[in-house]
């Protein structure tokens, strides 16, 4: 997999004393606890805005997501990340930046989904949808507006993605995901998100990722009703506590597929045809989406459990929230 951002302060070009100057001395810098502790420390941190960490990396020549990782390991906080502050570690936000996803499917779930993730701080994304937005995509679909009507929905996400988080790395292909293709757009990925329509897709997207040792994640919709699981590849006992985008995986120990669990007769084009009619939802979509991002934060922060996870049952129209174990 591609290495995550360094965790490692020693890591990080520059003298920790020229960055505080830097940043304190900055017109645009505004600080929570102005007369804090100094150097900053977890309990007295510093919050920057975007104005501040972008003249910093352009007066050191490197990216801005770099920046902002070197800044959270001296307890300078991006102010877009101010109200994660409590919510989250230092740990925690610099393994998120570091994290790459994987959204197959950029419609109802992926959408919403790719937001989600953008300003939690989730710093890479490849976006993979052969569509583009029509106008019953109107009713549930994030970033499906009147002005983005007819245009590629991986490269309306891409586009949303980045003016939430212009530090991120957005990839986005107009193409669907198969069989010639995933092993390419799972190569340093953390976690897949499987946000697409038919049973068949989604059990190619899980089987390539038990294949290639990739969290997977699933998402499914239809009406007033959700389902969410995970499925996290065994990873390596040398590896635990690393990164995220540098945990290994071991082959021999894979876990099974979920999808061939749920959907063991697999989904005729009867029955696809008669789910691609039928009505959703947007508060299914959204909260699926919801538990989606919540099942990937646990993976990308190292607290799930290798294999599969509970499934989540939604039901917005009454509402209701169930778990299951497999």
């Amino acid at each position: 997999m591609t290495p995550s951002l360094s965790l490692s302060p020693e890591a990080c070009p520059g003298q920790p004393d020229d960055l505080l100057t830097f940043v304190r001395s900055h017109p645009a810098r505004r600080g929570l606890f102005p007369d804090g502790a100094e150097p900053p420390d977890a309990a007295h941190p510093l919050f920057v805005e975007r104005e501040v960490l972008a003249a910093w990396a352009r007066q050191q020549e490197r990216p801005l997501r770099q920046v902002m990782d070197e800044c959270l390991s001296r307890h300078i906080w991006p102010e877009r990340f101010r109200r994660n502050y409590g919510l989250f570690s230092v740990m925690a936000m610099r393994r998120l930046l570091g994290a790459r996803v994987l959204l197959a499917g950029c419609g109802g779930l992926g959408g919403h989904v790719a937001g989600l993730l953008a300003r939690l701080g989730v710093g890479a994304f490849v976006l993979c949808d052969p569509d583009s937005f029509t106008e019953s995509n109107l009713n549930r679909q994030a970033f499906c507006t009147e002005s983005t009507l007819g245009l590629p929905k991986a490269e309306v996400a891409a586009q949303a993605v980045r003016d939430m988080a212009g530090h991120a790395d957005v990839v986005p292909h107009v193409l669907a995901v198969a069989a010639d293709n995933l092993p390419a757009l799972l190569d340093g990925v953390d976690v897949a998100l499987d946000c697409l329509d038919s049973v068949a897709d989604k059990s190619l997207l899980e089987n390539a990722c038990l294949r290639a040792g990739v969290s997977f994640v699933h998402g499914g919709v239809l009406r007033h009703e959700g389902m969410v699981f995970r499925n996290v590849p065994e990873r390596d006992t040398a590896s635990a506590g690393a990164p995220a985008g540098a945990l290994g995986s071991r082959p021999d120990a894979q876990p099974e597929a979920g999808l061939r669990r749920l959907y063991p007769q697999g989904q005729s084009a009867a029955e696809l045809e008669a789910a691609r009619a039928a009505g959703v939802s947007v508060l299914s979509v959204a909260g699926t989406a919801c538990l989606m991002v919540g099942q990937c934060l646990r993976i990308l922060l190292g607290d799930a459990a290798p294999g599969l996870g509970r499934l989540y049952h939604l039901d917005s129209g009454l509402p209701e929230l169930e778990s299951f174990a497999w």
